[in-house]
């Protein structure tokens, strides 16, 4: 009962949705948010299943040794910390709106099903690999819980689609779009030492096994999504996108290959922000800009065609 008082970080979450808007947010992206903070909130009874990270983090000597293979969905939904859930939630609604607008519902939540399950497994195996090379029993036993192995997998997925050019990490460091995700990696590990570096990499490893290895072959074979039917059934266009993604940030993209045109499409698919970037827009959003909760779209456009002028 206890995490229902950790009430700052639900609340800038809350922050957030409203301002985005919950009609902008497709309705994958928006059920998934909502069940994990209700997970969080311990609502209804959600707590039996969630009694405490001991109860239902995901490790090795748990999930393998003990075959508990349940840990795999239910330590991936659970938070830490209302702040673990607002800076996971926070990223996963950028995201999800963009890849399930481009993938549909469907689609996207059957992507989601599988990186979740696929990312605990290859965290599970990455630690028994640890284990058996570094002769070290403490790698079966380490555990983790959160959605952020997912984000991760996600944010490769969002580069994958992305045009190629430069991101810049914590605003000034210039970073190869490609390689953002393994920076972001490095970085989030330098500054937050207990996050799991294996979970992160466990997610990245997900999301290249499905942009350059055989999963997203695997699973069209099962379902296909949107983009496929929108391609192979008489075209393919992103037009909608810009309605449905607004221009509501200055990208920070470089890359004189591209025309503004090709800027702007990569303003309203990522914002051109990176991890850090996003966070600390998030975090700006949900607490209001001199009491006005909506930015002046207005002004954000007419800076942003500055810009490219």
């Amino acid at each position: 009962m206890a995490r229902r008082n950790q009430n700052l970080g639900v609340f800038l979450l809350v922050m957030q949705i409203m301002n985005i808007g919950i009609e902008n947010i497709p309705p994958v992206t928006l059920i998934s948010t909502v069940l994990q903070v209700a997970i969080f909130l311990e609502l209804g009874n959600l707590e039996q299943w969630f009694l405490s990270p001991d109860y239902v983090c995901i490790s090795a000597f748990h999930v393998w040794d003990r075959k508990r293979w349940n840990r795999i969905i239910l330590g991936s939904l659970y938070h830490a910390d209302d702040f673990h859930l607002y800076y996971n939630m926070a990223s996963f609604l950028w995201k999800g709106r963009q890849l399930e607008r481009r993938f549909g519902s469907v689609y996207f939540g059957f992507l989601l099903t599988i990186f979740t399950v696929l990312t605990g497994l290859v965290y599970v195996a990455i630690n028994i690999a640890l284990s058996e090379i570094m002769d070290d029993g403490s790698y079966r036993l380490t555990c983790a819980v959160g959605f952020s192995g997912v984000i991760f997998a996600l944010k490769v997925l969002v580069t994958h689609y992305s045009p190629s050019g430069t991101q810049y990490l914590m605003g000034f460091i210039p970073v190869p779009s490609k390689y953002i995700f393994w920076a972001e990696l490095v970085f989030i590990q330098m500054i937050t030492p207990n996050v799991s570096f294996v979970g992160h990499l466990a997610g990245i490893l997900v999301g290249l096994l499905y942009t350059k290895g055989p999963l997203k072959a695997f699973m069209d074979s099962f379902l296909q999504s949107s983009e496929h039917r929108r391609f192979y059934g008489g075209g393919y266009s992103t037009a909608s996108d810009n309605d449905y993604y607004g221009s509501r940030y200055n990208t920070r993209y470089r890359n004189d290959r591209y025309s503004s045109n090709r800027n702007d499409d990569y303003n309203n698919y990522t914002g051109g922000l990176s991890e850090e970037e996003q966070m600390r827009r998030a975090q700006e959003e949900s607490l209001g800009d001199g009491g006005r909760m909506y930015p002046d779209l207005d002004d954000l456009r007419r800076r942003r065609a500055d810009r490219f002028s």
